[in-house]
């Protein structure tokens, strides 16, 4: 039996050393992807802004900012004509520095980044906040302060602060915004400036930035703050809805 072992063992071993097919197949090996981050940040009419400024709104009012949340879900890239959704939540903070959402993506080339402002239905009503592990934006301590109850759902948008009727004078009237519920749901679409091309393994930066003033000017709409200063719309209404509309159009995009 041991005479006959050795052949074979022998001629295995040459197989291998040869390179036989036997041992190959033709499964095709997936490029590692590239990886982008989504960074975040803030603007007053064109101009950098961190919370607790003051500054002036479009009627001449002196407001401050305070407070500036929002639910963003999910973040895509569109590649040749198809969405590739990379992000499924973040909650933006701007509160906190340097705000960011990171995203692994196949190598390819990109001309356009999609995300939806708030939560789409699926993920909103009808949760509950404690079925999700402590480190995840919807849960009881990651989205605290963004849920109003386990029916209702989440609050997509905080927008707070306070703000004077006359220049010169203290800010003590209260700034108030809370959007929210399921036909509140915006999707915003960004074309890039230029092909966003991305290599295996490679590291790539995206900016979004938000210009808080336009939450209360747009082209076809304004919020005079001295007639509405405040809404906390878990049951939906107008005023929430005009402000989703008018964020939709307060974002622009650069590559870096």
């Amino acid at each position: 039996m041991t005479a006959l072992r050795l052949p074979l063992a022998f001629s295995l071993f040459i197989l291998v050393l040869t390179g036989c097919d036997w041992f190959r197949t033709d499964t095709p090996v997936e490029p590692l992807p590239g990886e982008v981050r989504v960074n975040f940040e803030l603007e007053w009419q064109g101009e950098s802004y961190a919370l607790e400024q003051v500054v002036t709104d479009h009627n001449g009012y002196p407001i401050r900012l305070d407070n500036l949340q929002l639910y963003v879900a999910p973040i895509g890239f569109r590649q040749e004509g198809e969405w590739v959704e990379t992000v499924d939540v973040s909650l933006v903070d701007f509160s906190i520095h340097a705000q960011k959402a990171s995203a692994s993506i196949a190598a390819g080339s990109y001309d356009a980044v999609r995300f939806g402002m708030g939560l789409p239905p699926e993920i909103n009503t009808d949760i509950d906040p404690a079925s999700y592990p402590n480190s995840h934006p919807l849960s009881v301590i990651g989205s605290a302060g963004m849920f109003w109850t386990w029916a209702s759902g989440y609050i997509f948008v905080k927008y707070e602060g306070k703000f004077a009727l006359e220049q010169g004078t203290q800010l003590l009237e209260p700034v108030s915004y809370h959007c929210g519920t399921d036909p509140s749901y915006r999707t915003v679409t960004l074309e890039l400036p230029s092909a966003l091309m991305v290599e295996p393994e490679g590291e790539y930066n995206v900016t979004l930035t938000l210009d808080a003033a336009k939450a209360l000017e747009g082209t076809n709409d304004s919020i005079d703050l001295a007639v509405d200063p405040v809404t906390h719309n878990a049951q939906g209404d107008s005023l929430g809805g005009r402000m989703m509309n008018l964020l939709v159009d307060a974002w622009k995009i650069r590559l870096e």
